[in-house]
């Protein structure tokens, strides 16, 4: 290998390490190799064996160690002492959000079974208490008791357990609890003045608990929804109403069998394997499960679980062979390629089937490739087939893709596989998961080449798991910021059979890491079934999406949005405003035109009045007075206007962001007129029932809902809480639609939904006439 400097910090080396290695490599083409034989190649070369080897190492050394006072990929008392003061200081500063941060990194350093760890655990107790994050801390105060927390302080522990069972309803749990704590208290040699404490504190919570008798605890039991006319036994995880069919010109492809409503659930699928990826909140590495209370891996403090269970699951199936990875940075460095490594974990688990045909018994790892590959890939799709199979037989595209590509896909392949042989004890209990008898080099290019195999589908067919992270936008909870967040990265064998379109008909929606497909419109009988591989035909031109498409699927896409038309209408969202007529100026080359009366656009003009109205959004930023604000914020969108298309996407952003500074003065109608004509722009450009539309009607709905409450003797409140009611209604379908009833908005627009009803039942009259719904010129085609 040519000779170049590497940075010091090993983790950034890698990307050049493959570059060095594959452009020394590129020189023969072995895209038209099979996975066997350029495993067998690269595995055998001791020289590219030595430097991945060495890089391992180097990982291992740097970063599987303390790396700082605060930071440790091991366990340090220490540290997680360090984290537990920080808390506590916050904690009694009354930053309670904070503080837990802080006892969350001291439980997820600490030691297990030792008293560090039962004091930080028990410190985030008091925390979630204050949260109202009561289930969670209940979990903790458990966990900090198991662990040996101190007999001094139990009783203390014991009432807070008490309080949190008052919180839930839970009378019996939560008089056990105080007479739980008396007990222990009387067992120890309290002061005066610490009795009077104790039992003041025992009084407060008998009176809570009086004060809760007839009330239910509230049920947060998820029920998901089935596939429409029940699962299809030839179709593993699709509904009875699609079906699996293969042709030459498309391949393998999903229909409809039925005629379909918008809704109905397609399919319902756990993955075959998954990864979570880097995040600022936490996600179970099991599940899948966002914002969790972290529970850490015993041994590393790289890995978080949402329970005991998950976590024992987990170093079952694949974390004991992943620790010294997460401890040693890798994954993060190696990206997409974790997920490989995850599929030949999980295979291994769950052991690889016997071949598929009866053919003499593979005494080598490639005649054990070829038994896997000589199935019928419509019959491996029937639920009583093993999901190996399914996995197995998804497209891979190495022989349409780049040679350099293909080279460094097969490094990585070498470099996971020189992990698990010198890093775990994988390939100890490895020949059990194989059906025939290989030698330990068999065996091993067998691992590498399934590994090499996974990535190479990975790329073609992994699908991003997302859910909602909702943040209030100022605190004061009269506004939000939603936004979807990546949390894994996955492999669903049977959704993947959906061909792509650059105008979907199907919505994908999880919970935790089950995939739910629903129809995203009335498709009729014979219908083929579409996801959308990324690139939208209302967010991207033709010409960029099918560069997207080619470059990762390699594919010319032909879909019906990408048919010869006269002109791109995803265009007209990043268009000027034509200054004779408002119509869409576009550019055709270097000059620009308007697409209705084709005049000559010169921008001089508009990037002058943009530079303005940015000068003037700026001064409202910072002006002393809100109506100052408002004024100012006014005239910069009044002059975006003037030079933006009315469907340009940088003027929603305008006006939205003109509305919630009226919401935050209390302008709540002027703040309902800017979203409601967000709503018409994003109807326009991405459909009456998109994701875009659910999320803007949901801010529509809060605002509204503000206005009412703030102005109960208002002349239009009675028309104000049923036009609230109507929108928070459709906000809820919407988003149920996309996301699921699952999804925590959807439960507190549910929620709002109840009280606008209360609201409007209290408003009406005897009168039959007063009932009627009058037209309050929407302008939302809902």
């Amino acid at each position: 290998m040519s000779s170049t400097s590497l940075p010091a910090d090993c983790s950034k080396q890698w990307e050049i390490l493959l570059l060095l290695l594959s452009s020394e490599e590129k020189k023969i083409d072995r895209t038209t190799e099979n996975e066997i034989d350029t495993m067998n190649y690269y595995y055998n070369n001791e020289g590219v064996k030595k430097i991945l080897s060495q890089w391992l190492q180097q990982m291992n050394m740097s970063y599987a160690r303390k790396t700082s006072d605060s930071d440790t990929a091991l366990k340090c008392n220490q540290v997680s002492l360090l984290w537990r003061q920080k808390g506590n200081d916050k904690y009694h500063a009354n930053l309670i959000e904070e503080s837990y941060q802080c006892y969350s990194k001291s439980v997820i350093y600490a030691k297990q079974n030792e008293t560090e760890y039962a004091l930080a655990l028990a410190n985030r107790s008091a925390a979630l208490l204050r949260l109202k994050r009561f289930k969670e801390c209940l979990s903790d105060i458990e966990l900090s008791i198991k662990n040996g927390y101190k007999r001094e302080l139990l009783h203390k522990l014991l009432l807070r357990r008490a309080d949190c069972h008052i919180e839930l309803h839970q009378r019996t749990e939560a008089q056990a609890s105080i007479n739980d704590a008396s007990v222990h208290a009387h067992s120890l040699k309290l002061s005066v003045s610490q009795t009077a404490e104790f039992e003041r504190h025992v009084k407060m919570l008998e009176r809570k608990l009086l004060a809760i008798e007839g009330k239910e605890e509230e049920d947060d039991t998820v029920v998901l929804p089935e596939c429409h006319m029940g699962l299809n036994p030839d179709f593993n995880a699709a509904s009875n109403a699609i079906e699996l069919r293969r042709s030459d010109t498309v391949g393998r492809h999903v229909v409809t069998k039925e005629a379909l409503k918008r809704g109905d659930v397609l399919f319902s699928e756990e993955p075959y394997a998954w990864v979570s990826l880097p995040s600022e909140e936490p996600v179970c590495e099991m599940c899948c499960q966002p914002d969790i209370n972290p529970l850490p891996c015993i041994r590393c403090s790289r890995s978080v679980y949402c329970s005991e269970e998950c976590r024992s699951r987990a170093y079952t199936m694949f974390h004991r062979y992943e620790c010294v990875g997460a401890q040693s940075d890798l994954f993060p460095t190696i990206g997409i390629a974790h997920l490989a490594l995850r599929v030949l974990l999980i295979s291994a688990y769950n052991g690889f089937p016997a071949p598929p045909q009866r053919l003499p018994n593979p005494t080598t790892a490639s005649e054990l490739f070829k038994s896997y590959g000589r199935v019928c890939n419509i019959q491996i799709y029937k639920s009583d087939q093993p999901n190996f199979y399914r996995m197995f037989n998804l497209i891979t595209n190495f022989d349409k893709m780049n040679n350099t590509d293909y080279i460094q896909y097969a490094l990585t392949a070498t470099t996971l596989t020189l992990y698990l042989e010198k890093f775990t004890s994988f390939f100890e209990s490895f020949p059990s998961k194989v059906t025939c008898t290989l030698s330990d080099s068999e065996l091993r290019l067998f691992a590498a080449s399934i590994i090499l195999r996974s990535l190479g589908q990975l790329v073609c067919n992994g699908h991003a798991a997302l859910s909602l992270s909702t943040t209030s936008e100022d605190g004061n909870g009269r506004t939000f910021t939603e936004r979807e967040v990546r949390r894994a990265t996955a492999i669903y064998p049977s959704a993947a059979m959906m061909n792509h379109s650059c105008d979907p008909n199907i919505i994908n929606r999880f919970y935790k890491n089950r995939l739910i497909i629903v129809a995203s419109r009335e498709l009729s009988a014979g219908a083929g079934v579409h996801n959308c591989y990324g690139p939208h035909r209302a967010r991207e031109p033709t010409a960029a999406r099918r560069a997207a498409l080619r470059a990762q699927y390699m594919f010319h896409c032909a879909c019906a949005a990408c048919a010869p038309r006269d002109r791109d209408t995803s265009l007209v969202f990043s268009a000027y405003a034509c200054q004779s007529c408002k119509g869409p100026v576009t550019w055709q080359g270097k000059t620009a035109k308007c697409q209705q009366c084709q005049t000559a656009f010169h921008p001089e003009k508009a990037l002058a009045l943009l530079d303005r109205a940015e000068e003037l959004a700026v001064q409202a930023d910072s002006a002393p007075t809100a109506e100052q604000r408002c004024e100012r914020m006014h005239a910069s969108y009044r002059l975006k206007q003037q030079v933006w298309h009315r469907q340009h996407g940088s003027l929603r952003a305008a006006a939205d962001r003109l509305a919630r500074i009226y919401a935050d003065v209390g302008e709540f109608s002027k703040s309902v007129e800017l979203i409601k004509q967000n709503i018409q722009s994003l109807e326009y450009q991405f459909g009456s029932f998109s994701v875009e539309v659910a999320h803007e009607l949901r801010k529509l709905s809060d605002v509204m809902l503000e206005r009412i409450i703030h102005s109960p003797r208002h002349t239009d409140y009675r028309d104000w809480c049923l036009e609230t009611h109507k929108i928070v209604k459709k906000a809820v379908q919407l988003m149920e639609l996309n996301y699921g009833s699952w999804e925590p908005l959807v439960k507190r627009l549910k929620k709002q939904e109840a009280f606008v009803a209360s609201l409007v039942a209290d408003t009406r009259s005897n009168d039959a006439t007063d009932c009627i719904h009058h037209n309050f010129h929407y302008n939302l085609k809902i």
